[in-house]
């Protein structure tokens, strides 16, 4: 067990990579629900419980341990299954799992205390398909990694140098390359736009979808698309802040299932935002709200293209989206606004005393 600042923190489970691939996350997730299952047992009944959806079963779990030792309950929703599952075919819509799955869902969060969720659309989804009342539903919004104090130039970067990116205007994609974002309409639209010499596609990640886009930008020849790895944490402000524009991609019918937390990262480092994402989900409605980007839907590589090439053309109108995007970090993005997002919601448990909280959190590291 180890005590941070007076908060007792006791690591459960085997260690793991976050990149491991799929048998070690299994054991991990195993391993993890096995030692909260025997804490939650263990732990002083009427105790504050956080669950969140990582392994995605823990939320059934630790409602139905803490009806029986009557502990007080909250679910945090960071992506939903099996909802994520059926809008990328992985498992048949309204057949036997996805039905069997999705009524332990709605058992586990009516009978939670509260439910948190990362943004609008996902509360959206919670009341409709697994009819949690609204005077129920917490939207808890994600915050940048990094903290950011101002905006610097794309030029101020290292990594600009090391690319030798002068005179381009870059797009990034920065981040988890899954099965959930469409890396190959980023590649197509980078084939639509090899015309123009300036445009150059900075793709930094890894992930399940990285192997066939990158063998599409092979096999069509690009040479306006640059790979790089994951960049180590202490390099990923200067990484962030090496673009003109910053694209975020979700496939249709992910809205509400997860927010791409990558948009909170993009805010601090004042980048504009060119977003593939289906029109009413978090992502967009930000963008709208702020004026700090422009949203194309999923799988429209032309409208993709054009837009980069359009925004590649006015460089006023990308400076004027960039600094509403961090304007927008600074008022609603930064740690400390999610850091009171945190107490209010520990606040609602009835109970000032912070110290009683027991949080279980899913990150196996």
């Amino acid at each position: 067990m180890q005590t941070w600042e007076s908060i007792a923190i006791r690591r459960l489970g085997f260690r793991r990579s976050l990149k491991s691939g799929l048998i070690a996350r299994f054991w991990s997730y195993a391993s993890y629900s096995f030692g909260v299952t025997w804490f939650l047992f263990c732990a002083r009944r009427g105790s504050r419980v956080l669950l969140v959806t990582n392994p995605p079963f823990l939320p059934l779990i630790g409602v139905f341990i803490g009806m029986l030792r009557r502990h007080r309950v909250k679910v945090m929703l960071q992506d939903i299954y099996p909802d994520g599952l059926v809008a990328v075919s992985a498992i048949k819509a309204d057949g036997l799992v996805d039905r069997l799955w999705v009524s332990a869902n709605r058992w586990a969060f009516r009978r939670s205390q509260e439910v948190w969720v990362l943004g609008r659309d996902m509360a959206d989804l919670v009341q409709t398909r697994y009819g949690v009342a609204v005077s129920r539903v917490r939207v808890v919004p994600h915050w940048s990694p990094i903290e950011f104090l101002r905006r610097s130039s794309p030029q101020n970067s290292r990594l600009w140098e090391a690319q030798a990116l002068g005179g381009k205007f870059v797009v990034q994609y920065s981040g988890n390359m899954g099965l959930w974002h469409d890396l190959v309409s980023i590649v197509g639209a980078a084939a639509l736009l090899r015309d123009d010499p300036r445009i150059v596609f900075l793709l930094i990640g890894a992930g399940r979808a990285r192997a066939s886009a990158e063998a599409e930008a092979e096999r069509l020849g690009l040479q306006n698309v640059r790979w790089l790895p994951y960049q180590p944490r202490e390099a990923l402000a200067d990484s962030l802040a090496c673009c003109h524009v910053a694209l975020i991609s979700q496939r249709a019918g992910l809205e509400g299932v997860a927010v791409p937390c990558k948009l909170y990262g993009i805010l601090a480092s004042g980048r504009a935002v060119v977003a593939q994402v289906p029109a009413r989900s978090e992502v967009a409605r930000v963008l709208e709200e702020e004026r700090c980007g422009v949203v194309v839907p999923p799988a429209d590589v032309g409208a993709l293209a054009r837009e980069i090439r359009r925004l590649a053309q006015a460089p006023e109108e990308v400076e004027r989206m960039g600094e509403r995007a961090f304007a927008a970090y600074r008022e609603k993005y930064t740690l400390e606004a999610g850091v009171r997002a945190f107490e209010a919601g520990f606040k609602d448990w009835g109970d000032s005393d912070a110290s009683a909280v027991a949080a279980a959190s899913t990150k196996v590291l």
